[in-house]
């Protein structure tokens, strides 16, 4: 029986980890952020959500894929466009906003040396796969929020994990279709913003990139 297991796993390992003709594509999960506003006033809550059916079509093999299984793992950043609060300190999301626990639907605070995020994984509500994040608004200034993926999609099939290696996962804002990247634009000149405006594709649209301004 034992090696019944381990066999199933390696055929997992092997059919996913070469990208192979059985496994899905690359992923781009939709997000929402609401309310759309000129600008915010501090108080004003954001509300950052993504919500998909379980089944996902894959153009790549043409096929449906059951993503219940799967694990999605975003992490959430938000750093000030502007030198307001002074150098480029990276996401600083607990410093410029509240965040609402009982809504995270599975996300909280992550920290890396003095920056501040939000990681978790996606919950299955029925026959949905969505997370749901409020931010109260805490501090005036030009920012931006940012959704990449903490590692590569994980697999679950029953008693085994398949790391399915090779596909990369990418955040398209739906709502609103305006990013407000000149807001960016506009501080061109502070770091980071260059290095994003330089591939804005891969760096700012591919990760539902969002710029806002509270007043």
């Amino acid at each position: 029986m034992k090696y019944i297991f381990i066999s199933i796993f390696l055929i997992n390992i092997i059919s996913c980890g070469d990208d192979g003709p059985n496994c899905p594509g690359d992923m781009t999960l939709p997000v929402s952020i609401n309310p759309y506003k000129p600008y915010y006033n501090i108080g004003d809550t954001i509300t950052i959500s993504s919500k998909f059916h379980k089944l996902l079509y894959d153009q790549k093999t043409e096929k449906y894929y059951d993503a219940s299984g799967y694990r999605f793992s975003p992490i959430i950043e938000l750093s000030s466009l502007d030198s307001m609060y002074g150098t480029f300190e990276g996401s600083q999301i607990q410093k410029f906003t509240y965040f609402i626990m009982c809504d995270s639907l599975g996300l909280d605070y992550i920290y890396t040396n003095n920056k501040s995020a939000l990681a978790g994984e996606y919950s299955l509500i029925k026959d949905s796969i969505e997370i749901e994040v409020k931010l109260v608004l805490q501090k005036v200034g030009n920012f931006w929020i940012k959704i990449s993926s903490l590692s590569s999609v994980t697999a679950i099939y029953r008693i085994t994990i398949c790391l399915i290696v090779g596909v990369d996962l990418s955040f398209n804002l739906e709502s609103p279709k305006e990013n407000n990247i000149h807001l960016m634009e506009k501080y061109r000149s502070i770091y980071p913003n260059e290095y994003y405006l330089s591939d804005s594709i891969n760096r700012f649209y591919n990760h539902a990139g969002y710029c806002f301004q509270v007043r």
